[in-house]
C-alpha cells in the first residue's frame, strides 16, 4: 500500500476523531472541551444532567452519524457496481424510501391490531429489508431494458415517490386510528433522516449488523468488484459468476440500506457522492483502496450534516432539529448534477 493512500486514511481518520469531539460539545445545551475530555477519561463531569446530556444524547448521536454514514457509502458503491452507474445510490434509486415504506408498514400493521411491534427492532429491520430488496428488484427489472443513466435515474425517483406517497398515506391514516401512545407522525420527521432519536440498543444493532458486512465487502469482494465494473465478458473470464455475483451485491447491499434506515430513516445523497469523491482523492477505482476512504468520507460528511442539523448552529436555539435531507441535500445534489453532465468522465 503506498505512502500517500496511508497519508490520506491517516488524515481523514484524524479529521474524523476531530470532528466527533467537536460534535460532543455543540448543541442546546452548553457543554464546554474540558467536561467532554473529563468525561471521556473519568466516566463523570460530576454533573448528573450534563453526564446524561453527553451520553445518552451526543456520543449516541455521534456514533450512530458514524456507523450509519460507514454504512451508507459501503452500500453505495455495492450499488453503484451493480448497475455500473456512478449515479446509483441508495436514496436516489428509491431503495432507501423501500425500506421506509417497509418501517411504516410494520408500524400500520401494528396500530391495526393494537400492539406494541413499533418497540421490536427485529420486526423494524426485517420489515426495511423487504422493503428495500422489492425495490431494488423493481430496479434490477427496469436496468435490464435499459441502462442509460437518465432512464434508471428517473425511474428511481419515481419509485421513490411512489413509495413515499404510500408512506405518508398509511402516516396520517395510522394517526387517524391510533391512539395517544400509537401515533405514527414521528415518521414524519424520521422519514426524512435522522441520528437524534437513537437509543443504546438501535446503536449496538446497527453496528453489529454494518461494521461486519463492511469489512466482508472489503476482504471478500474488493477484487471481484474491480472484475465486476469492467464489464461481464472480463468478469467471466477471470472466472466470475457473473449471476450470482450480483446477487450477492443486491443482498449486501439492500442489508446494510435497510438496518440503517430502520433506525435513521433514509439518508441522503452520501452513498452516491462519497465514492465519486474517494476515487477523485485516490485516483484509481480499486476496490481496495475506495471502500476505506470512502467509507470515512461517509462518516465525516454524515456527522458534518448532524452537526449543522442541530438547533444554535444554523438555526435558532430552541427550534427542532432539521431533518437530515436538508444539509445532505445541499451538499449532494451539486455533485448529483455535476456527475450526470459529465457522466462520460466516471463511466463505470
Amino acid at each position: 500500500m503506498d505512502k500517500k493512500y496511508i497519508f490520506l486514511m491517516l488524515a481523514f481518520l484524524g479529521l474524523l476523531f476531530i470532528l466527533s469531539i467537536f460534535s460532543l460539545t455543540v448543541g442546546t445545551s452548553n457543554i464546554t472541551f474540558y467536561q467532554i475530555l473529563q468525561y471521556l477519561l473519568t466516566g463523570t463531569t460530576g454533573i448528573e444532567l450534563t453526564d446524561t446530556i453527553i451520553f445518552k444524547i451526543r456520543i449516541l448521536r455521534t456514533l450512530g452519524a458514524i456507523v450509519a454514514g460507514l454504512g451508507i457509502s459501503t452500500a453505495g458503491i455495492l450499488m453503484q457496481s451493480y448497475f455500473r452507474n456512478p449515479l446509483a445510490d441508495p436514496y436516489l434509486m428509491g431503495v432507501s424510501n423501500g425500506a421506509t415504506l417497509g418501517v411504516v408498514l410494520y408500524g400500520f400493521t401494528s396500530v391495526l391490531l393494537w400492539s406494541h411491534l413499533p418497540k421490536s427492532s427485529i420486526g423494524m429491520i426485517l420489515s426495511a429489508y423487504v422493503g428495500s430488496i422489492v425495490v431494488m428488484l423493481v430496479i434490477s427489472a427496469i436496468a435490464k431494458f435499459s441502462r442509460q443513466t437518465s432512464t434508471l435515474l428517473i425511474s428511481g425517483i419515481m419509485i421513490g415517490a411512489i413509495t413515499s406517497g404510500i408512506t405518508t398515506m398509511l402516516v396520517y391514516t395510522g394517526d387517524m386510528l391510533g391512539d395517544d401512545n400509537s401515533k405514527l407522525s414521528h415518521f414524519f420527521s424520521w422519514g426524512m433522516g435522522s441520528v437524534s432519536n437513537l437509543t443504546v440498543n438501535y446503536l449496538i444493532i446497527m453496528a453489529v449488523v454494518v461494521i461486519p458486512l463492511i469489512f466482508l465487502t472489503l476482504i471478500l469482494l474488493s477484487k471481484k468488484l474491480d472484475a465486476n465494473i469492467l464489464g461481464d465478458n472480463y468478469a467471466k473470464s477471470v472466472g466470475l459468476n457473473v449471476k450470482s455475483f450480483k446477487k450477492v451485491l443486491l443482498l449486501l447491499s439492500c442489508m446494510l440500506t435497510a438496518t440503517i434506515v430502520a433506525f435513521t430513516g433514509p439518508i441522503a445523497f452520501i452513498g452516491m457522492f462519497t465514492p465519486i469523491i474517494a476515487k477523485i482523492i485516490c485516483g484509481t477505482s480499486k476496490h481496495s483502496k475506495i471502500i476505506p476512504l470512502s467509507a470515512i468520507l461517509g462518516a465525516i460528511f454524515l456527522l458534518i450534516a448532524d452537526i449543522i442539523a442541530r438547533p444554535s448552529v444554523i438555526i435558532p436555539h430552541g427550534a427542532s432539529t432539521l431533518p437530515l435531507l436538508c444539509p445532505l441535500s445541499i451538499m449532494g445534489a451539486p455533485i448529483a448534477i455535476y456527475v450526470y453532465t459529465k457522466s462520460k468522465q466516471f463511466r463505470m
